[in-house]
């Protein structure tokens, strides 16, 4: 009798055992769904996890990219809207404000519980220009002091978007897209004082540059949109649900989403943005070899008129 009596657990024991966590493991790469979608704007609510154990300050938690680019109500966005801005830092401008407002409008209350405030100061950066030159000129962007002063939703810094443990080191990794095609989108760093109205933008192909900072288009070739970031709380198994492969929600959403595909889009020819920057860029040396010089000589006889007069 008592043999018939174990003889379920026995069988049960010999029935491999599932672990819960190990199902729903996030992992760098993944995909994360938190927010309300928005067909105006185009926000999916789709995140790419960067940090799976990390935030973008080192602490416990996770660091999210938003997958795709976010319009302002459907319409490009500017980092500042003055015609004369006197400052390209990232606390007082328009980015920022758009950031907050987004956060306030296109996340729950029960999201917002997850998502940590974050406090960053950027240190300086630089990194070469693109074109393919491997010891070519830098571009150079600017500490700011707490850049990010309790900020939920935020762009990215210049350091952060080429970060090679965010598996953003090439170029084709930080392309991303608005509607069917890639666009150029904003960071938070500010360019040194040679451009004081440029910041960090990535460009529709995935090159990491300066931008003016009050412009709504690139070279004519496309608009300039959002790309938002946000730090959450490391969930625990329980907290979380998988929808489809590799893309997981809370499970307090877990009848909001259902599981999509990679946004599909075309990636822009970059050759008309290249002739243009190969322009300007000639039009410089053009200058400092000719005008330059031009310039000085006539400075000189100037002042030494001015002497002979008196």
């Amino acid at each position: 009798m008592k043999s018939l009596i174990t003889l379920p657990f026995l069988l049960l024991s010999l029935i491999p055992s599932f672990n819960l966590a190990s199902e729903t493991t996030l992992k760098k790469g993944d995909i994360f769904y938190l927010g309300i979608t928005d067909d105006k704007s185009r926000f999916t609510a789709r995140f790419k996890i960067l940090d799976n154990e990390k935030t973008s300050t080192g602490e416990e938690g996770m660091f999210l990219l938003c997958e795709t680019l976010v319009s302002d109500n459907g319409k490009a966005l500017k980092f500042r809207t003055e015609n004369k801005p006197t400052s390209n830092m990232y606390q007082g401008s328009n980015a920022k404000k758009w950031c907050e407002s987004f956060y306030d409008t296109h996340f729950s209350d029960e999201e917002k519980e997850w998502i940590i405030p974050t406090y960053k100061s950027d240190e300086s950066f630089s990194i070469h220009a693109p074109f393919g030159v491997e010891k070519g000129p830098y571009v150079d962007f600017k500490p700011e002091e707490n850049a990010l002063d309790g900020d939920h939703l935020f762009f990215l810094s210049a350091e952060e978007i080429c970060a090679e443990k965010y598996g953003l080191a090439k170029e084709e990794d930080r392309i991303a897209p608005y509607k069917k095609e890639s666009e150029g989108y904003w960071l938070r760093s500010p360019h040194i004082d040679t451009f004081p109205n440029d910041v960090g933008f990535i460009f529709f192909n995935g090159w990491l540059m300066d931008f003016v900072q009050n412009s709504d288009n690139v070279f004519f070739t496309g608009g300039t949109y959002a790309r938002p970031g946000l730090n959450i709380k490391k969930p625990n198994a329980e907290d979380i649900v998988s929808i489809g492969e590799n893309q997981y929600c809370l499970t307090i959403d877990k009848d909001k989403y259902q599981a999509s595909e990679p946004p599909k889009f075309k990636v822009k020819n970059p050759l008309p943005m290249t002739i243009v920057v190969l322009v300007l860029f000639l039009a410089l040396i053009g200058f400092i070899l000719i005008g330059l010089p031009i310039i000085i000589v006539k400075a000189v006889k100037k002042k030494k008129l001015k002497k002979a007069q008196q």
